[in-house]
């Protein structure tokens, strides 16, 4: 049962005013942070409050979506908001080239640069620029350092529906020079550039402005009251979930709703979109504006994208295919969703990723570096089903963490502290070669790194929380040392908390001071329970996977052996 874009009103947010006798209709579709996710990605959702396991999204079904809204409707325009690149393998593989040709065979209007474009180079983004025709923007970027990328970037471009005139302005993040490689181009900033260039569009008589940015729901949202003239903000960056009631009924949880509707300078109403990550969600957002570029409509009808086939737990606990009436319940679910659609993949998109597809497969296989010693893994310190004793727990938890400071390290703003779960690691590591299969089978979750401000004492809770709840909650860590003495009551078991400085010394965590710590994306939207994650004093999601942090950390290493210090000093209860 595939079912597309059919039924929308019951969940869609729709703003409607008097309509101009020459109203002008126009529906914009989007996608951000694709991150390289050419192929469906896996996540559970929960439909009727049933944990079900699915895959979202991949690049032949979001073709498909698209030429269904442009079968249906005659002026769409169609954008990406940033981070083409960097996550999956197709990137580590080809650097780039599928996912800007990509671009080309959907047709895209306009694609504004993210950070993670740039993390090889302003100069290598010029030659990976070189397989996309598409109308590649960023305002507040000044390339004059690097002829070759600024002969290929725009800071707007005008397109042209139905007779009528569009300017969509791309904006970058000016983060950009600390949390990503661009070397000596320039960021400069973006309300202060918004501003200058929707002032140069209506001067050239384009009353009708779109900012296509990569800076976050929350940065758009400011831009929305800050700059004058602007009717629509289709953002990227912060990997943000917006949706309605039907987002909610598969079990998700929005930030906010689709579209999120801000009060600009002047009073009118600017409306803030985005499109989650990875190609899940095909934003769509329905206008109609009258002959003063005015917005009179606008319904918002965001689509989760889901491949066929489904799986959820038997009672053993495995997970297998839902199938017979099951599956049928499921599929009726969501096609009477007006947020969410199963999608068939467009076979001549899944024709042209095939030979990719077959080479990142090849790539699993490819050897990384070596363990020379066994890395077990346990959940909690203690004895493995095997029989062996790990009394200061897991082996390789800790050089994941190192992984993950390694990271954030070469971005030139270090973390202090990484916290892993132990849950998130999910097999031990055979003495023998590491290959690329092995680190995204111990790291399989798609998790990206997240950088926390913490207090030292939302870190102490955070590492409570994790001994209390034990199991999968349990915390490995790096740039920090604790002791958990489970004979102690619950909330006070945590010990004896020392952090390494840059000069490689131990000292006592400070209470009250605010330190950098990165951790997966999964702890620090609160899940296993890590409520003081989401309460952090800040909180960025640099994007980076960390399976494939864990790559470059083996590589650069060559050689992993288990490191002098878990970091952790168990006392059982008994």
């Amino acid at each position: 049962m595939i079912r597309l874009f059919a039924r929308f009103v019951l969940a869609a947010v729709i703003f409607w005013g008097p309509v101009s006798a020459s109203a002008f209709d126009v529906t914009l579709l989007h996608v951000n942070d694709s991150h390289s996710y050419l192929d469906p990605t896996a996540e559970k959702i929960t439909p009727q409050d049933k944990p079900t396991y699915a895959r979202l999204g991949g690049w032949a079904r979001i073709k498909t979506a698209v030429n269904e809204v442009r079968a249906e409707k005659d002026n769409v325009i169609l954008l990406h908001a940033g981070d083409a690149v960097q996550g999956g393998l197709y990137y580590l593989k080809y650097g780039g080239k599928p996912e800007m040709e990509f671009l080309d065979r959907l047709g895209f209007d306009a694609f504004t640069l993210g950070n993670h474009e740039f993390d090889r180079g302003a100069s290598y983004l010029a030659g990976v620029l070189g397989f996309t025709k598409v109308p590649v923007l960023c305002a507040n970027l000044d390339a004059s350092s690097v002829p070759a990328l600024a002969a290929k970037v725009r800071p707007y471009v005008i397109v042209e529906r139905g007779g009528q005139r569009v300017g969509i302005v791309g904006l970058i993040t000016p983060e950009t020079k600390f949390i990503s490689a661009p070397g000596d181009v320039r960021f400069s900033d973006t309300v202060h550039m918004a501003t200058l260039i929707v002032r140069e569009l209506q001067a050239r008589g384009v009353n009708k402005i779109v900012l296509l940015t990569h800076e976050g729901f929350e940065a758009d949202k400011r831009l929305a009251a800050e700059v004058p003239g602007v009717d629509v903000i289709v953002g990227g960056h912060s990997h943000t979930l917006l949706g309605n009631a039907g987002i909610e009924s598969m079990g998700l949880r929005p930030a906010a709703a689709y579209p999120t509707v801000v009060k600009g300078p002047d009073g009118s109403d600017v409306y803030v979109v985005t499109a989650w990550k990875w190609g899940r969600v095909l934003g769509r957002l329905d206008l109609t504006f009258d002959d003063e570029g005015r917005v009179t409509g606008a319904e918002g009808k965001p689509l989760l994208i889901l491949a066929d086939g489904f799986k959820r737990k038997n009672d053993a606990g495995q997970k297998v295919a839902l199938q017979g009436a099951d599956n049928e319940e499921l599929l009726a679910f969501i096609q009477a969703d007006p947020e969410a659609a199963v999608v068939a993949a467009d076979p001549a998109a899944r024709k042209f990723l095939g030979p990719y597809s077959e080479g990142v497969e090849a790539m699993r296989t490819e050897v990384i570096g070596e363990a020379v010693l066994p890395l077990p893994h346990i959940r909690v310190p203690g004895i493995t089903d095997s029989g062996e004793s790990l009394p200061h727990g897991s082996l390789i938890a800790p050089l994941v963490c190192q992984s993950l400071l390694a990271k954030l390290k070469e971005t030139g703003q270090p973390a202090d502290i990484a916290l892993q779960n132990s849950g998130g690691v999910r097999e031990s590591v055979d003495q023998g070669d590491i290959t690329m299969g092995t680190a995204y089978t111990l790291l399989p979750f798609n998790n990206t790194l997240v950088l926390l401000g913490l207090t030292g004492d939302q870190v102490h809770q955070a590492l409570e929380t994790g001994v209390d709840r034990g199991g999968g909650a349990f915390l490995y860590t790096g740039g920090l040392r604790y002791t958990a003495d489970m004979r102690r009551p619950e909330g006070d078991r945590v010990l004896c908390i020392d952090t390494l400085d840059m000069a490689g010394n131990w000292t006592p965590l400070d209470p009250a001071r605010i330190y950098r710590v990165v951790t997966n994306s999964y702890l620090a939207s609160g899940g296993d329970g890590f409520d003081v994650m989401k309460a952090a004093v800040s909180s960025y999601d640099t994007g980076f996977v960390d399976a494939q942090a864990f790559i470059d950390y083996v590589r650069q290493q060559r050689m992993l052996k288990p490191l002098p210090t878990t970091g952790v000093r168990y006392i059982p209860a008994k």
